[in-house]
């Protein structure tokens, strides 16, 4: 009989597997065939820039599909095999590495050289773009009489202040000389552009997802999102015979609050007897306070230990919090797990937890009590799932965080 433990990692990985761009890629074109005899167009060439954290699996996906004459891969630090970030060349791919979710120079300079390649393109082309979350950090281009410095800093402020991401997006566009719709003005007017995303995005806004470099101005498809994950979730679940409540798929609230609503939701699941999960999808927003290391997945996750203080260990839970791309902040946590022994491991190695959380310290303390998730980049990014698991009660699990 598998742990809780086990059950949740399994559950959280069958969610980032129904996200991915192999997986989405064999239903998608299998539904499109005749888009996808269009795109194979022997009197056209094809081009693909492939930008995100998911850019590299998609350009991979894409290549098992179709012919590409040149392409070029922007993605996150760490996101390509080393021996390809080396030679900064796959076969006809160009590979390039910049910063998320702070733009650096390398995002400019990157930026620059593949709107050069693109501004070559012309009526005998056709361009297609692969769009995954992280790319508005990726790909920029500083509008006239801003630089880079000037768009690191508004970054910086913004993700500080813990704003829905269509608010940041928004401010970012007015500073970005290639978002919203720009890069394509940029370009020959007679190019066909074809935009296939993974949406990071709640609600699937074509204008937020990496900030729309090409939305509006091309012919735009939705490959996957988060409730597809979900409903893999949710059957994975069942499988496992727990009884399933799917919350939502697109949350939007603080840590703070999700926390208090997990939190309720372990208490209302402790009056049914049998085995329950409980799962919520979307992006929650998280204010940042002094200088401490973390994420909005592991400050939930830390909220959540706190308010575990107050409850009685009779039955094992366990609950988890992480983003699909496998990074959760500027960490390299993908989130983290807790269940009923986590607070009393925190105290016996010293730590505050209360204290920790005023700082937004989540990290180090997780870190600490083996409570982080660490999955390396997953190669896709559909926001964060959360998943609370209840063992059945009188249950012979034992009690693991």
């Amino acid at each position: 009989m598998s742990t809780l433990r086990e059950d949740i990692e399994a559950l959280f990985i069958e969610g980032v597997r129904a996200a991915t761009p192999k997986y989405l890629s064999l239903e998608f074109w299998n539904q499109h065939s005749d888009l996808k005899r269009i795109l194979n167009n022997p009197d056209k060439k094809t081009y693909v820039f492939a930008l995100g954290k998911a850019a590299y699996v998609m350009a991979l996906s894409f290549q098992e599909y179709f012919s590409v004459d040149a392409g070029f891969i922007l993605t996150k630090y760490n996101h390509l095999p080393e021996e390809i970030k080396t030679k900064g060349q796959m076969g006809v791919w160009k590979c390039r590495e910049a910063s998320h979710p702070i733009p650096d120079t390398n995002s400019e300079l990157y930026s620059r050289e593949v709107l050069q390649d693109l501004s070559s393109l012309d009526k005998n082309h056709q361009l297609v773009v692969l769009l995954s979350g992280g790319g508005s950090s990726l790909f920029e281009i500083p509008e006239l009489g801003f630089t880079i410095d000037d768009i690191v800093q508004l970054n910086q402020n913004l993700l500080k202040q813990g704003l829905p991401i269509h608010e940041i997006n928004a401010e970012r566009k007015k500073y970005s000389a290639v978002k919203s719709g720009k890069l394509l003005k940029l370009l020959n007017p007679n190019l066909k552009v074809y935009t296939f995303a993974i949406s990071d995005v709640l609600g699937d806004d074509p204008s937020i997802i990496a900030s729309g470099p090409s939305y509006p101005g091309s012919e735009y498809y939705i490959m996957g999102n988060l409730s597809a994950s979900l409903a893999a979730m949710e059957k994975k679940a069942k499988t496992l015979d727990y009884e399933v409540k799917v919350i939502s798929d697109s949350w939007d609230y603080s840590s703070e609050y999700t926390a208090e609503r997990m939190f309720s939701e372990l208490l209302n699941a402790k009056k049914n007897d049998k085995k329950q999960a409980i799962l919520l999808g979307g992006e929650m927003v998280c204010p940042v306070f002094g200088n401490g290391k973390g994420g909005r997945n592991q400050e939930t996750a830390l909220r959540m230990v706190i308010l575990s203080e107050s409850l009685d260990i009779e039955r094992d839970w366990m609950f988890l919090s992480c983003g699909t791309d496998g990074t959760d902040g500027p960490t390299d946590a993908a989130g983290a797990i807790v269940g009923p022994k986590t607070l009393e491991q925190m105290k016996e190695k010293g730590w505050d937890a209360v204290t920790e959380l005023k700082k937004s310290n989540s990290y180090p303390i997780l870190k600490d009590t083996n409570s982080l998730l660490f999955t390396g980049a997953t190669g896709t990014n559909v926001n964060d799932l959360l998943i609370l698991l209840l063992a059945e009660r009188n249950s012979k699990f034992p009690i693991l965080s």
